[in-house]
């Protein structure tokens, strides 16, 4: 699945511009988001509940804007060109890695851009930096284990160097390498399983009108804190829950916030 990052207002105003049925997102805690009729819902036990969604989601890249592309570095891609090998590999995959969580790349760019960054070694050992964890992962014997430390410089075979008659067991192992399935230690992003039985998302629904003189308006229900807005009056809002005297109520948009449930007109 091609993925990528975006921010969780302009994925709303994507999802209606494309009238993408019950898009699926997840946030940076692999929480699951929907949204439909310009709410925002989460899953959470089996069902589907209005939240206030996060800054960013995480998407099909085919469902989402691409980031505006920064101005072009004057220095090349791996930092600085007096870097060795290994700290410019580390470089370059970070960037990567920074690229897609802005929402610049989507995984299967940025995957391919990490493709060409490897080492190899002199007994034949490939070396690469994987894209979600930063950490050093070794190539031999047709698997990936994942090291503790980069490769050792002086082990490191420049590329031009490949052709050396003494070079052909090294030859041989790079071949082999670039005949393998899996070319990166690890995928950029995790597996996208959404929830395969969730149902369509609630459609938001106007149950209240709040009254001609407004109401304040809460994060939470505690009567002691102080309110962080108001509602302006004639607004048409949804009742989630109530809790005594007071109602949390979602707004168009999915915002919700709680308000004195008592002064609200039923419609």
């Amino acid at each position: 699945m091609n993925l990528r990052w975006c921010a969780a207002a302009t994925a709303a105003d994507t999802a209606a511009r494309l009238a993408l049925d019950s898009p699926r997102y997840r946030d940076e805690g692999g929480v699951w988001w929907t949204v439909a009729g310009g709410r925002w819902q989460t899953w959470r036990a089996d069902a589907w509940h209005a939240a206030d969604p996060p800054d960013k989601v995480e998407g099909p890249a085919s469902d989402l804007p691409g980031a505006p592309t920064e101005s072009p570095s004057p220095r090349n891609a791996a930092g600085s060109p007096e870097l060795e090998l290994g700290p410019a590999i580390e470089a370059a995959v970070g960037k990567i890695a920074a690229a897609y969580g802005a929402g610049r790349l989507s995984s299967d760019a940025a995957e391919a851009a990490s493709g060409a960054l490897y080492a190899v070694e002199d007994d034949g050992g490939i070396w690469t930096v994987g894209l979600r964890t930063a950490q050093w992962h070794r190539f031999s014997q047709g698997r990936w284990q994942q090291v503790d430390r980069a490769p050792d410089q002086s082990r490191v075979v420049a590329r031009d160097k490949l052709e050396d008659e003494s070079l052909t067991a090294v030859r041989a192992a790079l071949a082999a390498f670039l005949a393998h399935d899996e070319l990166l230690p690890e995928a950029l992003s995790k597996s996208w399983l959404p929830p395969a039985s969730a149902a369509h998302p609630m459609v938001w629904r106007a149950t209240h009108r709040v009254p001609p003189s407004g109401l304040q308006a809460w994060e939470s229900p505690v009567a002691k804190s102080q309110p962080f807005g108001s509602l302006s009056g004639g607004l048409d809002v949804e009742v989630l829950e109530r809790s005594g005297a007071w109602a949390q109520v979602s707004r168009p948009g999915g915002t919700s916030c709680w308000v004195d449930g008592r002064l609200l007109v039923e419609l």
